[in-house]
């Protein structure tokens, strides 16, 4: 059953957008931030989409099995209708975390003005090929930026309608207050007036894991290094959001605390 968490207000850091002045970008562009290395930390979360294996697996294995018997959280039956809902038809939509494209490739992406961002090339041109591959795109529709999302994105990247971060959060070094919040504060500046960010990801505090569920808990943050949220929890994330934004909406769903919010407190 859905929880909702209840709140006990407290300051939350929020960052100011990006003040660089870039060349703006234009669709089909590739952006690499060379000047901007990724922490070792950030990098090792994202280094399993650098074997072209664990991505062909990586569909049937996290977003079938795992989210299903683990995270009792059906992908196909709850976090894609889910993200579908967050995508604005017709504006420009951000997709943070592409993964192997999974969401985006069962999405209709007909009028949307798509742009990628990921830490990992390798999961950019994989997300790319197969959205291109679809039919649904061309591949100079598609702009991507090989981004570090614990930093302010580029701010020739513009505004966008919507932006998506699934399965995300719990790859990024922690505590959540403030590494992994401070990123709500990035975001809201890359926003529309009337934007909107959703998400989901593992939570790894004030909920109930089922044995399965404790091992790939136990492999992801002791062993292989691609989660960090044993501190991870939904009224950490919730607080954080409401801080950024006017309208949040909010539910955990077995792990998986699913979010959206909308008009960006800037």
């Amino acid at each position: 059953m859905a929880q909702t968490a209840t709140l006990t207000k407290r300051p939350i850091t929020s960052i100011s957008p990006e003040k660089t002045v870039i060349s703006p970008i234009h669709v089909g562009d590739t952006i690499a931030q060379d000047d901007l290395p990724a922490p070792e930390d950030t990098a090792r979360g994202a280094a399993v989409y650098s074997s072209s294996w664990l991505l062909a697996l990586y569909d049937w294995w996290v977003l079938g099995i795992v989210s299903t018997y683990a995270w009792a959280c059906s992908v196909p039956e709850h976090t894609l209708p889910f993200f579908r809902r967050n995508v604005t038809k017709g504006g420009r939509h951000l997709d943070i975390g592409v993964g192997t494209g999974y969401y985006l490739a069962n999405t209709d992406l007909r009028n949307v003005q798509l742009t990628l961002a990921d830490l990992n090339q390798d999961a950019l041109d994989a997300t790319k090929a197969r959205l291109v591959g679809s039919g649904q795109v061309r591949e100079n529709e598609i702009t991507d930026v090989l981004h570090d999302v614990t930093r302010p994105l580029p701010a020739s990247c513009g505004k966008f309608d919507s932006i998506s971060m699934y399965y995300l959060l719990h790859c990024m070094p922690g505590p959540a207050v403030p590494a992994k919040t401070a990123t709500f504060g990035h975001l809201k500046y890359a926003l529309t007036e009337n934007g909107v960010v959703s998400g989901a990801s593992i939570l790894g505090k004030d909920v109930s894991h089922n044995l399965f569920g404790r091992a790939i808990m136990f492999l992801g943050n002791n062993v292989n290094g691609m989660f960090d949220n044993r501190g991870d929890s939904a009224e950490d994330f919730e607080e954080a959001l409401r801080d950024n934004f006017e309208e949040v909406e909010c539910e955990t769903r077995g792990a998986i605390f699913l979010f959206r919010a909308r008009k960006p407190k800037v």
